[in-house]
């Protein structure tokens, strides 16, 4: 992604987590998703004022795996600031890299549904990612991502069809960079 696209979406984010009314919960995320090529997988949690996260991509020639812990810090009227280590590792790696992230986040609920946007920076390989993801009150949603960094990019756009009253929810979409269809599935309790 192009440095005036980054800063864009960065600015999409911003503006958008600047605007919504907060929300604060404890619970569990996870997210599988597939191409004909890779596997991605997220697992992330909130507990009080700490988060963690977890996640793992496996691609042709290659995986990547990584971790994150939190301090939490609600701004009233502006949404959650997460602060933390992270750490890193790959299949190129001779070892464990060590990092700092931030992530910004809002979850607004509104008449048609609600409005979840998130932003992130970790000083591992530069890595950013970015997502704005709009909900209705019939379950589905659609969500807008972008992500790069040292050696990876892409954007995507997904459906979102939540399945009954639960926390599952099944989602297909297309990775422009990548130029692939994905299928996957997500579990949230948030």
């Amino acid at each position: 992604m192009t440095k005036p696209s980054f800063l864009s979406a960065s600015a999409l984010c911003g503006i958008l987590v600047l605007v919504a009314p907060d929300a604060r919960a404890d619970g569990f995320f996870f997210q599988l998703d597939r191409t004909t090529s890779t596997t991605d997988a997220v697992v992330a949690g909130t507990r009080g004022a700490f988060s963690f996260g977890l996640n793992r991509a496996d691609y042709d020639g290659g995986w990547s795996a990584g971790a994150f812990v939190s301090r939490d810090f609600v701004l009233d009227g502006v949404g959650t600031l997460k602060v933390g280590p992270s750490i890193g590792t790959s299949d190129g790696d001779a070892g464990v890299d060590w990092g700092a992230r931030v992530v910004a986040e809002r979850y607004q609920p509104t008449d048609f549904g609600f409005v979840f946007v998130s932003a992130q920076y970790d000083t591992i390989d530069s890595s950013w990612f970015s997502v704005a993801e709009f909900g209705g009150t019939d379950g589905l949603s659609i969500s807008v991502t972008a992500g790069g960094s040292d050696t990876y990019s892409d954007q995507t756009v997904s459906l979102n069809r939540k399945v009954g009253d639960g926390p599952f929810t099944v989602r297909t979409g297309y990775r422009f960079e990548s130029e692939a269809l994905f299928v996957g599935l997500s579990v949230n309790t948030y």
